[in-house]
């Protein structure tokens, strides 16, 4: 896959994983919007059947940069990347397509499954290496402390 298909398929990709996750979001289903119709405009071939215009160099290494820029842009998150946009384009040309949505889902599961952050041990273990640097205090101490701040006069000096 090249630069600016990765470059171009990311966002989409991104927006869909925050719209999935808050479907009322009205602000993540625009950005999936605009993030497919570009996808799309990237994908469709030029209607008068010339080739596109060429990239300068400059904006041939600007695009290589960017895509270095991205950490999560290897080439697995890449290729799920474009599954989500591929799937994204179809389902929001087709929105009652069952079949259509399901794959869409599906292609966000995984995008998530890879794109998500992954603990390197054991939860339990982690937990008890945070206890060692600051042990776990009991909530009715805490609470207490900031009873007594706040119920404090405030001093100051005349």
């Amino acid at each position: 896959m090249d630069d600016d298909a990765a470059l171009c398929a990311w966002p989409v990709a991104t927006a869909a994983s925050a719209w999935h996750r808050a479907k009322a979001d009205t602000e993540a289903y625009r950005r999936l919007v605009v993030s497919s119709a570009q996808w799309d405009a990237y994908v469709a071939p030029p209607l008068d059947g010339g080739n596109p215009p060429e990239a300068s160099d400059l904006v041939l290494q600007l695009r290589r940069a960017a895509r270095q820029a991205l950490p999560v842009m290897d080439d697995q998150a890449a290729e799920l990347a474009w599954r989500v946009a591929e799937t994204a384009s179809a389902w929001l040309h087709q929105p009652t397509d069952p079949e259509t949505y399901r794959r869409f889902v599906a292609a966000i599961g995984a995008w998530d499954a890879y794109a998500a952050p992954q603990l390197g041990e054991p939860v339990e273990e982690l937990l008890d290496q945070l206890g060692e640097d600051s042990p776990p205090v009991a909530v009715g101490e805490i609470m207490a402390e900031v009873a007594t701040r706040i119920g404090a006069p405030a001093h100051r000096d005349l």
